[in-house]
């Protein structure tokens, strides 16, 4: 008889996987629900824009034309805004059930596209010329830049280390700059776009990123208070250790 051939088996995924992918996707149906509705409002305004400028042009005099336009935009800006920020916060939580914790650049990403996106979208729906913008936006930005130097720097900074990454969420580590002020040291427990937030032996200390960017940054000694800790745990899990290093010093000093 001839025997029947083997079929290979797939690898089975972890249990593990398996649990953190249904949590993942139980933590982001909320959000996907939200998004799916906000987005169905975008789709309805922008074909509705579509229908009027072209088969209801000539039966809409310009002042009606404009105030549909205006109105759907408004649709367009606010429905896409709201599904932009549940698109990204489904995305934090998804990060964060499997393990990931907040300051990642993809949930920065997702923002930033989705909220060009409405942008251009609303901008078409006016009718607004994109070179016009343009140009009054480059005068705009330099007063603006030149007013808020301290902003747009902080911000730029942020997206410079979210993408860099040189230290992580939980990470013990050391910040020492002049312009922060001198030496800080804790544990990194948000990265913002503004700030970076370091938990401290005195408390939360929110330090601007652009200090932090031009600042040394390494990982931080260990506190007085955790060797004494971990000094007591030992001397807890071997009594004798102590002991013995007590009697040896002892020793040591009578001969």
């Amino acid at each position: 008889m001839r025997r029947k051939p083997r079929v290979p088996q797939m690898p089975q995924v972890p249990q593990v996987v398996k649990a953190q992918a249904i949590e993942a996707a139980a933590v982001a149906r909320p959000h996907a629900r939200r998004a799916v509705v906000a987005l169905a409002f975008v789709v309805a305004a922008v074909a509705g824009d579509a229908y009027i400028d072209g088969p209801l042009n000539v039966s809409l005099d310009a002042d009606t034309n404009s105030l549909t336009n205006f109105g759907l935009a408004a649709v367009v800006a606010i429905a896409g805004v709201v599904a932009v920020r549940a698109v990204a916060n489904g995305v934090r939580s998804v990060e964060s059930s499997v393990g990931e914790r907040r300051g990642t650049p993809l949930t920065f990403l997702v923002s930033v596209v989705g909220y060009l996106i409405v942008a251009l979208l609303v901008f078409g729906i006016v009718g607004l010329r994109l070179r016009g913008l343009l140009v009054g936006g480059a005068v705009t930005g330099v007063v603006l830049g030149i007013a808020a130097q301290q902003t747009v720097g902080n911000f730029f900074a942020g997206i410079v280390l979210l993408v860099v990454r040189p230290f992580k969420l939980g990470d013990h580590l050391f910040i020492r700059s002049g312009a922060l002020g001198g030496e800080h040291e804790g544990t990194v427990t948000d990265m913002g776009l503004f700030y970076l937030t370091l938990q401290t032996r005195f408390g939360p200390v929110a330090l601007p990123n652009s200090g932090v960017l031009a600042s040394a940054v390494g990982p931080g000694a260990r506190t007085p208070s955790e060797e004494d800790r971990d000094k007591d745990d030992e001397t807890k899990r071997d009594p004798g250790a102590g002991q013995g290093g007590t009697q040896a010093g002892g020793a040591a000093t009578g001969g």
